[in-house]
């Protein structure tokens, strides 16, 4: 399951972990990957590995903050944080399920709303497109679900 920290993919582990319950045999890993920007940015490189240490950080708080709701459920969860590598996030998550050989890829999505996400896609449609296995796509639940979640 991909997590990055957004309701939507808050949305996806409430979900997964509800379809996980009473299925022990079942395993989960929660990913969170950081995509650093390539290029000449003016930043020395002193400058660019603490920027990548402190996005990894931010990456590892939103696993922490994912594997909240499996612990709360009592489901035990395996968690991965890294760093995208050339291709981006969506290859990156695409290629990590691969080589785990995992069945299937849970994230959230917001759908596209609008002209220019129907034709650039989202991470999420870019990871159906470049998957090797099914991706499960979870929309944002209920706010009152969520809530109730959160108590």
């Amino acid at each position: 399951m991909y997590s990055d920290g957004s309701e939507r993919s808050l949305s996806a582990a409430i979900y997964a972990a509800g379809l996980m319950k009473g299925y022990s045999g079942m395993e989960l890993t929660v990913i969170s990957f950081v995509d650093l920007p390539k290029g000449p940015l003016g930043l020395t490189r002193d400058e660019e590995v603490s920027g990548a240490k402190v996005l990894a950080g931010v990456s590892g708080q939103v696993i922490l903050e994912t594997k909240k709701i499996f612990d709360d459920c009592q489901i035990k969860v395996e968690t991965v944080v890294g760093v995208s590598e050339t291709g981006g996030i969506a290859a990156r998550i695409a290629r990590f399920a691969e080589e785990n050989n995992y069945n299937l890829i849970i994230m959230g999505t917001k759908g596209p709303t609008d002209l220019k996400a129907l034709v650039a896609g989202s991470l999420a449609h870019a990871v159906v497109r470049a998957a090797h296995c099914p991706v499960l796509l979870v929309k944002k639940l209920p706010q009152q679900i969520l809530e109730s979640f959160a108590e």
